[in-house]
């Protein structure tokens, strides 16, 4: 495997992170058959409105040695001043946290966890757990057969 330099990954976390990752306007009008002005407006009134929150690149996540994924389940604390938010809060400052879910049953928060092993999974999921109020359960992805962050409108 070919080693990433620091300045790839400072390049890539800036593009994740900062909008960077535009799309090509005269490709995109070009396709749709529209002039390039009518898309670049769309586009920013999309924008605008929040119904595009940034742009983003589909990164290899095996290359960049973070393909060992993990979901954690967690419960927050009984009682009628439970704070989802408080816990959400805790998980969303760890960096290897993907994704955080509220969710309905006997759990209340779905985490998305993507590391570059076990070990470092297992050191993750002892700051997941202060997270939560109560307890956590771990469940590690052996195979995934598909990740996207698309959906259809």
């Amino acid at each position: 495997m070919a080693k990433i330099k620091d300045t790839d990954k400072q390049m890539l976390n800036l593009l994740q992170r900062g909008d960077l990752c535009v799309p090509r306007v005269t490709r995109l009008a070009h396709l749709m058959k529209l002039p390039t002005s009518t898309v670049h407006e769309r586009l920013k009134t999309l924008q605008k409105e929040n119904f595009i929150r940034g742009y983003t690149i589909n990164l290899d996540a095996e290359k960049l040695e973070k393909g060992f994924v993990a979901f954690i389940l967690g419960q927050a604390k009984l009682g009628k001043e439970m704070q989802f938010e408080k816990g959400a809060e805790c998980l969303m400052k760890l960096p290897q946290v993907q994704e955080v879910y509220s969710i309905a049953g006997e759990w209340d928060y779905f985490v998305k966890v993507r590391v570059k092993d076990k070990d470092e999974y297992y050191e993750v999921a002892k700051e997941v757990a202060k997270c939560f109020e109560v307890r956590g359960m771990g469940i590690i992805s052996t195979k995934c057969f598909k990740d996207s962050a698309n959906f259809q409108v």
